[in-house]
């Protein structure tokens, strides 16, 4: 699933780059400068046959409890919108604040529901495979190796 994007500057050239990547960064960690063309190893990826996967990323508690929370919150701020207390520039706060809460609580209870439907456990298995299919190549293996590895 590509919703998320990762940024970084090349540490040649310094040209910003920019590139769409998967909600927990899973690929691999050597990177290619799209201006100079240059890799550098970047550690904020997961070459999940290594790394592993990241252990929030099975977790349907975790987001739901969240989910739970943020849209508890965003009541909250929507009764207190009710209330004659609010007003001025507070009730236009308050009113962003139940709008995100609310927003980032329904995120969080489409995750959860990814992973107890399965959908995550599939993407994950892509990720494995895509990552095992680069392991087999013994250059990438060596070029992981010479960054500090341990394949």
């Amino acid at each position: 699933m590509q919703i998320s994007y990762a940024e970084w500057v090349c540490p040649e050239c310094k040209t910003k780059n920019r590139e769409a990547c998967n909600t927990w960064m899973y690929g691999s960690p050597i990177r290619e400068c799209k201006a100079c063309r240059s890799e550098y190893l970047d550690k904020r990826w997961r070459e999940v046959a290594i790394d592993g996967f990241d252990p929030r990323g099975k977790n349907a508690k975790f987001f739901a409890k969240g989910a739970l929370l943020l849209l508890s919150m965003a009541l909250i701020c929507g009764v207190l919108l009710q209330t004659p207390v609010v007003q001025g520039m507070n009730s236009t706060k308050l009113t962003l604040a139940c709008v995100l809460c609310s927003l980032f609580g329904l995120v969080s209870g489409f995750i959860a529901l990814r992973i107890k439907l399965g959908f995550a456990a599939k993407d994950n298995e892509k990720y494995m495979a895509e990552s095992k299919s680069r392991l087999a190549d013994p250059q990438y293996v060596e070029k992981l190796r010479k960054y500090g590895y341990k394949v």
